[in-house]
């Protein structure tokens, strides 16, 4: 026997000014100003979905709108508009539709929580070259 899907409407109209976190999917068409993060399933922002703040998930769809970062650990299809820093640890898929602002990551692994979901990615500079005296 297979376990029934769980997942959390937020729908148009709705407007939620803080911080969402589930344990199963979520599928947004309404307004998060906050963050938009679920430990397992499916994150969706839909076609009319806007979310104002950091989206990570399991799995990521954003057919709508992200003003903020998106972490996915194991897929992510953008076929909506993201202006933030894109990490993921699985598979990407763009579509036609996908408008970018931003970067684009590829990481070997993103934990639920970690600092790579967070926090910009430290790049190392190389060191200035030592003049030689005049």
């Amino acid at each position: 026997m297979t376990q029934p899907t769980t997942f959390s409407l937020i729908q148009a109209g709705l407007s939620i000014h803080g911080d969402v976190a589930s344990d199963h999917g979520i599928s947004c068409f309404g307004l998060v100003d906050g963050d938009l993060r679920a430990t397992h399933g499916l994150v969706h922002v839909g076609p009319q979905g806007l979310v104002r703040g950091a989206v990570t998930g399991e799995h990521v769809q954003v057919d709508g709108t992200v003003e903020g970062d998106v972490a996915a650990r194991k897929s992510l299809q953008i076929n909506g508009r993201v202006k933030g820093r894109i990490i993921y640890a699985g598979t990407i898929r763009l579509g036609t539709n996908a408008a970018l602002e931003g970067t684009i990551n590829r990481v070997p692994n993103i934990t639920y929580g970690s600092a790579q979901e967070t926090q910009p990615a430290t790049v190392e500079q190389p060191p200035e070259p030592e003049s030689l005296g005049t």
